[in-house]
């Protein structure tokens, strides 16, 4: 299983490979050390180190010398390669985006409300939206950051309330929201929403779950993404009142 890919936010990438180990009745997520992975762009390349447990480091360059848009990743692993590729889509600048965020005013103080999912968009993106004095870069390269994620694609079933999750802060009158958008591939955003049909949004009233088809060869599960990341500190006072 890969996981992880290219933040052009960061200088340090992360790429996490894993496997499932069945041993008796049970199985469980086990890394996989000592493999080759690689990340080229025309003439750049990334070379990932083995930091333990399956997980990959490695350090992005110059961005200025980057040639076309697309990325491709190369896994050696036990004799066999595994190869995938996705597309560097430039981001809209998060002032003339619509936000995933509202707020309301409870007992002199801020609730402020993020939305999960937004359908129907211009583009598809995924969002970090936390508190400043919450924020923490180590949470997003851990992968348990809480993204929330705007498709360009319809809600697949306007009746599950599943769709309409959301997540919330409580904050003061002069605390500030860091706000940070990623582009996303059109092919990485089908394959988030397919995902989530198949686990998130899974309820009574889904629709046939769909095939979760991932980007990388040799019968690997997962998918390597590019984003292209930006971040932007926001006042209180600029975020948008609820109706």
């Amino acid at each position: 299983i890969v996981e992880g890919g290219i933040n052009t936010m960061y200088k340090e990438q992360y790429i996490q490979l894993k496997r499932l180990h069945i041993s008796g009745v049970t199985s469980e997520l086990e890394g996989i050390p000592a493999a080759t992975v690689i990340v080229t762009n025309g003439p750049n390349q990334i070379d990932f180190e083995d930091v333990g447990n399956g997980l990959y480091k490695g350090q992005l360059f110059d961005l200025r010398d980057t040639v076309g848009n697309i990325f491709q990743l190369k896994i050696e692993l036990n004799g066999k390669v595994y190869e995938s590729q996705d597309q560097l889509i430039t981001n809209v600048p998060i002032e003339k985006s619509f936000i995933p965020v509202e707020k309301s005013d409870v007992n002199k103080k801020w609730h402020v409300k993020v939305d999960t999912y937004l359908f129907g968009m211009s583009n598809s993106n995924k969002w970090l939206i936390m508190p400043q004095k919450e924020f923490s870069d180590e949470s997003m390269v851990l992968f348990k950051a809480p993204y929330s994620y705007s498709f360009r694609s319809g809600a697949p079933n306007v009746l599950n309330t599943l769709l309409a999750a959301t997540y919330s802060y409580e904050m003061g009158r002069k605390d500030s929201l860091v706000i940070s958008k990623f582009a996303i591939s059109p092919r990485y955003a089908k394959f988030l929403y397919n995902l989530f049909q198949e686990t998130k949004w899974k309820g009574l009233l889904s629709a046939v779950p769909a095939n979760v088809q991932g980007n990388v060869t040799g019968n690997a599960l997962g998918f390597f993404y590019v984003m292209d990341g930006i971040k932007k500190t926001v006042p209180m006072k600029d975020i948008r009142n609820a109706k």
